[in-house]
């Protein structure tokens, strides 16, 4: 299954980027770069207790027709939570903290209105996911850790504002879903198990520009 999802946003990836350069664009520069910055708010019981967290992304797009463009990205998004449990009889406080680099696809349909531009998207993507718990007890202390690979999708909104021809300044928001992150291991000589959905909004400040 994991090798299925890698394989299916390889492809993906290199349908958007190899989209012929003669396609009809928005303008005279049908090509852009655009950097993402803002947070990731987890929305599933999941991961009931955890805090807003960082939420970044690179990606680039290609205008295939005036109102419709290919984008594809790689990023970063993060949360953590603190809370305490019992392992094995002995009182212990975690820390649980959750790394994800999202690599993704999508399409997107716009609607330019003078220096705005009114945007939809829906993409589909492979998320690998990185869990570590650090584990304290009163005597000892513990970092287990797993890595997994899931796959998910997303439909967002944004607007970008044209500052010059090449350049814009945009926000957008996303809301994520996935399938079940998977962590297991072991602290103090007791299995640690968790099962989860990633599940949750991406908000981003942009800026990018147009080649």
């Amino acid at each position: 299954m994991r090798m299925c999802t890698r394989s299916f946003v390889l492809v993906g990836l290199v349908i958007v980027f190899c989209l012929p350069f003669s396609a009809v664009a928005q303008d005279k520069n049908p090509n852009y770069f655009v950097l993402k910055g803002g947070i990731y708010s987890p929305q599933t019981n999941d991961l009931s207790g955890f805090n807003t967290g960082f939420n970044g992304e690179i990606a680039f797009g290609h205008y295939f027709a005036k109102n419709l463009a290919g984008e594809g990205s790689i990023g970063y998004f993060h949360s953590s939570a603190s809370q305490n449990d019992d392992i094995s009889g002995i009182p212990v406080s975690e820390r649980v903290k959750i790394d994800v680099m999202p690599v993704t696809v999508a399409l997107k349909g716009s609607i330019p209105v003078e220096d705005l531009e009114f945007y939809g998207l829906g993409g589909i993507g492979a998320y690998f996911v990185w869990t570590e718990v650090d584990v304290s007890s009163a005597t000892a202390s513990a970092s287990p850790s797993d890595t997994d690979a899931v796959f998910g999708g997303f439909l967002g909104l944004g607007v970008n504002y044209n500052v010059t021809p090449n350049v814009f300044l945009g926000v957008e928001g996303k809301y994520l879903w996935t399938t079940k992150a998977k962590f297991r291991d072991t602290a103090f000589g007791a299995p640690l198990n968790a099962d989860y959905h990633l599940d949750g909004i991406q908000a981003t400040f942009n800026i990018g520009y147009r080649f």
